[in-house]
């Protein structure tokens, strides 16, 4: 039998995928993207598959379901702010342009990629992003851009044995036009950043976007400058970026996207 042959086996699957991602479905979405991460575990012979959304611009993730042997997992945002503060975290957005995971937002259309068909086995094992924090032999991604910086992308991680091959990289890029209206309407809408804080953090940040101190920015709202530094942690922790320039920054994304809406 060809490498990229398919057994009845796998006819069956994508029959039931297939069946998933038709409209008027009557199962929520979400729930649906749960049996649809389960048989791609099956179909491609995988660890773990999750369905996640990025943001490359704030660098955090917007979202994250996955089935792991069957077994069901949603990332709360508690765990996600825990993860934010992870120093493998840091080192997987300092690589980010150069790996795989960027190939969505760098072409700017659905992509399917697995690490090993563009790197070599000696590459990942001297790559730190690889040696220190993606510990895994090999990961299709199958992704979706979905907005400015953003992504949804389907991972199917293999943690031991050989490197996916053809086989598995035809049959996603064959689900590929298919699951992208499953994926995204399991995404929640996404919430503008100045929704996460509140009206004082939104005021502080206003200020220093002007360039003012945090000791400025305390005489002109009549607070110390220590509840000016309090509040701006906990902007930091809302917008999950690590300084108030990366504050700023959200802050007039989050305006320029209104603008350009109104």
């Amino acid at each position: 039998m060809s490498e990229r042959s398919l057994s009845p086996h796998d006819l069956r699957i994508l029959r039931d995928l297939l069946d998933l991602t038709r409209p008027g479905h009557r199962e929520a979405p979400a729930e649906r993207t749960f049996q649809l991460l389960a048989h791609l575990e099956s179909l491609v012979g995988c660890d773990a598959a999750s369905l996640q959304e990025m943001d490359c611009v704030q660098q955090v993730r917007l979202y994250c379901q996955a089935s792991t042997g069957g077994q069901r997992w949603s990332e709360t945002p508690e765990e996600r702010a825990v993860t934010r503060r992870d120093p493998g975290v840091a080192l997987f957005w300092r690589c980010w342009w150069r790996s795989t995971c960027s190939l969505p937002e760098r072409v700017g259309r659905p992509v399917v990629v697995s690490d090993r068909s563009v790197l070599s086995r000696h590459e990942m094992r001297s790559d730190p992003l690889y040696v220190e924090y993606l510990h895994y032999v090999d990961e299709i991604l199958v992704g979706y851009p979905t907005g400015r910086g953003r992504s949804a992308r389907l991972i199917l991680r293999r943690d031991e044995g050989s490197a996916f091959g053809p086989r598995e990289l035809m049959l996603m890029e064959l689900l590929l036009p298919h699951l992208r209206g499953l994926v995204l309407s399991t995404l929640p809408p996404v919430q503008p950043l100045t929704a996460r804080l509140t009206g004082r953090q939104v005021e502080i940040l206003r200020q220093v976007a002007l360039g003012q101190t945090n000791r400025e920015v305390g005489r002109v709202l009549g607070i110390s400058e220590a509840t000016v530094r309090k509040h701006l942690e906990h902007s930091y922790d809302r917008l999950g970026v690590l300084s108030r320039t990366g504050a700023v920054a959200a802050l007039t994304v989050t305006h320029q996207a209104a603008v350009a809406r109104a």
